[in-house]
């Protein structure tokens, strides 16, 4: 007979599968005697026989009658014992249920399967140094989910044994149950996703409903709340520049909120690292602390560290997106990577980055000289590459808020369009200007919004003469002023207001002239804005003419 005993501590993985039928929990068990599996295009049913402190226990049928075919996988009790369970799920037309297709077994000897259809999601339950003991999920005419519970192997023998805690992986021979580093973590299990991504995890319990943001570009922002454990989760993402809110996952009734805002792109999010646990005894496992990792800094704990430790366990790859399962709590979570090294951007040597007057030079790339159409930058990509722009002294304001980071696109001959996003306040502005006879277009400045204005004018016979707006605090963050509303008055018109007139009222016009270039802070929103005048000398005062004005409207597209 193997030599082998068993730890107290145990992991639930999973389930992967669609969210139909009626859950099932076959709970913690000693091993696994056998397997009936009945099945057709997909899973129909799965019976196990396990071993319970030496006696035989079946659990129920869980699925339904169908399967034109059954198979016994019966195990070499007690030499051989299941170490790995994977497969495949979704439907067999588009827009039916969603379950189990296809499963394949694998021992600590050989591998059984795959019984099934090999289509559509891939998953995957690996581990390390440990056995498979129980099975959950839910179930209905078919097998709708399945997750694993797993149990580790301890030698009573010196052997090699990987292990992962929060530095990474390491071998160690010990077997001593006194070392604090023997703890098992639920290995990384992967699924193929779109876009080349891989998905690790869920680490945590099986209550609640499944969720899954996706996947996107990368992580630009965290918000969490708890209490003794992590009540729900809400992420700012980046797709290809442009900022998306997945769901606010999990609970209500929480006493402490974080948030947490990540410098992307030149800071990226690689691995994540927590506890699991129940909040009262024998209670449903839930994330009770989560650690955050990045190119630059670790961030957190948040929640506390007791329970059982889980990582991602990868140091190459950018995570791209979140999913889990919640209710009450976040009750567990799973990470979409894209594996490999991550480069984050750098100035170029043709870039400048240099303070002007209190605020850093804004740059642009050569490549965007001619374009027409906005290009997709992130919120703060301010000096990703390009060429040096003519700095100037500051102009009238800026107006708003203190936060954020400070941006100077310089001064320019004109302007001929402007392209705004909004919500409830300014999410952000991006101008094309004229140099000498040249379109450039600035950076983002600020984050996607839900509405979007493009004004353009009829440069370089309509030019921009004043800017006017109000700026009041969020109201979720009274310290945190943003720009409430912008108005554009031109030669020949007024554009806007765009955004509720409320909070406090500002505008340039204090000397005739016309706007040549903008400057001010953004982060999420436009927190602040100011612009650059060049003033009215001898007749250089464009004179407005009421024909004009009958005959050329502006032109601007809600």
């Amino acid at each position: 007979m193997d030599c082998y005993e068993y730890e107290k501590n145990q992991i639930s993985v999973g389930p992967w599968g669609g969210q139909g039928g009626t859950m099932f929990d076959d709970g913690l068990n000693t091993t696994i005697r056998q397997m009936v599996i009945g099945h057709g295009p997909g899973i129909d049913s799965i019976q196990t026989e396990y071993d319970r402190e030496g006696s035989s226990v079946w659990s129920g049928k869980h699925g339904g009658v169908g399967g034109a075919k059954v198979d016994k996988i019966k195990l070499d009790f007690p030499h051989e014992y299941l170490t790995t369970v994977s497969g495949y799920y979704g439907s067999i037309k588009s827009g039916d249920t969603i379950f189990i297709l296809s499963l394949t077994l694998q021992t600590n000897k050989q591998k059984y399967g795959p019984f099934g259809t090999n289509q559509g999601t891939y998953f995957s339950f690996p581990t390390t140094g440990g056995m498979i003991v129980g099975f959950h999920g839910s179930s209905g005419w078919y097998l709708d989910s399945i997750g694993v519970y797993l149990k580790p192997l301890k030698k009573p023998y010196p052997c090699k044994v990987r292990f992962a805690d929060f530095s990474g992986t390491r071998d160690t021979s010990s077997t001593s149950e006194g070392d604090p580093n023997h703890k098992l973590v639920s290995f990384p299990s992967s699924t193929t996703t779109v876009g080349g991504s891989m998905s690790y995890g869920p680490w945590g319990g099986n209550g609640g409903t499944a969720f899954d943001d996706g996947v996107y570009t990368g992580v630009r922002q965290l918000n969490l709340t708890r209490t003794s454990g992590i009540v729900s989760m809400k992420v700012l993402y980046d797709r290809d520049g442009r900022s998306i809110w997945g769901y606010k996952n999990g609970g209500t009734g929480a006493v402490k909120s974080d948030k947490i805002v990540f410098d992307f792109p030149f800071e990226v999010l690689t691995h994540i690292t927590g506890y699991m646990g129940s909040l009262m005894y024998m209670g449903p496992k839930v994330i009770k602390s989560l650690t955050f990792h990045t190119t630059k800094k670790t961030y957190g704990p948040y929640g506390d560290e007791q329970g059982i430790p889980f990582s991602s366990n990868l140091r190459e790859g950018r995570i791209v997106g979140f999913f889990g399962r919640n209710g009450w709590y976040i009750d567990c979570i799973g990470v979409h990577v894209v594996e490999g090294k991550v480069c984050t951007p750098q100035p170029s040597k043709d870039v400048a980055v240099g303070l002007n007057n209190g605020g850093t030079a804004m740059v642009y790339a050569r490549s965007w000289a001619n374009k027409l159409s906005p290009p997709k930058i992130g919120w703060n990509e301010e000096a990703p590459y390009g060429v040096i722009k003519e700095s100037a002294p500051q102009g009238p304001g800026p107006w708003g808020g203190d936060g954020g980071r400070v941006w100077d696109d310089g001064v320019f001959c004109g302007i001929k369009q402007i392209y705004m996003t909004r919500g409830d306040y300014i999410n952000s502005i991006q101008i094309e200007y004229d140099r000498n006879g040249q379109s450039v277009w600035s950076v983002r400045h600020g984050a996607a919004g839900e509405a979007i204005h493009q004004i353009i004018l009829d440069y370089p016979h309509e030019i921009v003469t004043c800017v006017s707006g109000y700026y009041s605090s969020m109201v979720r963050d009274e310290g945190h002023k943003v720009i409430r509303s912008l108005t554009i008055y031109t030669s020949r018109g007024k554009y806007g207001p765009f955004g509720e007139e409320i909070g406090t009222f500002f505008t340039s016009a204090v000397t005739e002239g016309k706007v040549v270039g903008f400057h001010g802070r953004s982060s999420l929103y436009l927190d602040a804005i100011g612009v650059h005048m060049q003033h009215w000398l001898g007749e250089q005062k464009t004179g407005k003419s009421i024909m004009s004005k009958i005959f050329r409207e502006p032109r601007y597209i809600y």
